[in-house]
């Protein structure tokens, strides 16, 4: 694989598309061994990142607005989950994406787990309707069972509408019923898990039931993503 960084000399903003770049490779375990080019270009306007001479785009220009102390000029970059989802393809992995209501417990579970123990195969991603901040409770269950939820962020799912995804697999009624611009073309299923962040015992035993999340989305989902595998 041929990856190359093109920018202005001493941007910032490549700096920061260089971190990202590694963070994305580091989550699919690729980051010690293949080397990032970078090269300098005057009349480059934003810094521009090619894997296998395909450009990498951000999908919404909004996102990823670095400011450049070098050039005092505001550029776009493509968010860290663009760039692992371009990796992956030209990995020849499959890619799967967890929509959920919140993006704050079940989605990132879900890609936590698949990309823990079928990382070889599949990059899983998250993404949710109304992003609310991770909850600790679900890195607590990860730890417990060897999964560093490393990288976890809250995603809207706009941010993967220009991605095709190989399977899309919506987690709560609220993703199924009222999304109506899911990514891509790749296959879609419901496959519902209840919440523990909406319990009506949140608070009380909250960590118990997301220890049976855990539990049951390790049943259900390594078998179902193995097979189609």
């Amino acid at each position: 694989m041929d990856i190359r960084i093109v920018a202005q000399p001493n941007c910032s903003a490549a700096a920061e598309l260089h971190r990202e770049l590694r963070q994305a490779m580091r989550m699919l375990g690729i980051a010690e061994r293949l080397p990032i080019r970078l090269s300098s270009d005057p009349s480059v306007n934003s810094p521009r990142l090619f894997i296998d001479a395909a450009r990498v785009r951000p999908c919404l220009p909004e996102h990823g607005q670095i400011g450049c102390a070098a050039c005092l000029t505001t550029h776009s970059i493509p968010d860290r989950e663009i760039v692992r989802w371009h990796l992956a393809r030209a990995l020849g992995r499959k890619t799967v994406l967890f929509v959920c209501s919140g993006n704050a417990v079940r989605s990132q579970m879900a890609e936590a787990i698949v990309n823990h123990f079928l990382g070889r195969e599949w990059a899983a991603f998250s993404c949710g309707l109304f992003p609310l901040p991770f909850w600790n409770p679900v890195a607590v269950a990860l730890e417990e069972i060897g999964i560093a939820p490393t990288g976890c962020k809250p995603k809207h799912i706009e941010l993967f509408l220009g991605c095709r995804f190989d399977m899309i697999l919506s987690l709560c009624s609220s993703a199924d019923q009222f999304c109506t611009a899911f990514p891509g073309e790749g296959r879609r299923a419901h496959m519902p898990f209840d919440d523990p962040f909406t319990s009506p015992f949140f608070g009380i035993g909250d960590l118990n039931r997301t220890r049976k999340l855990r539990d049951e989305m390790r049943a259900a989902l390594l078998p179902y993503l193995g097979g189609a595998a």
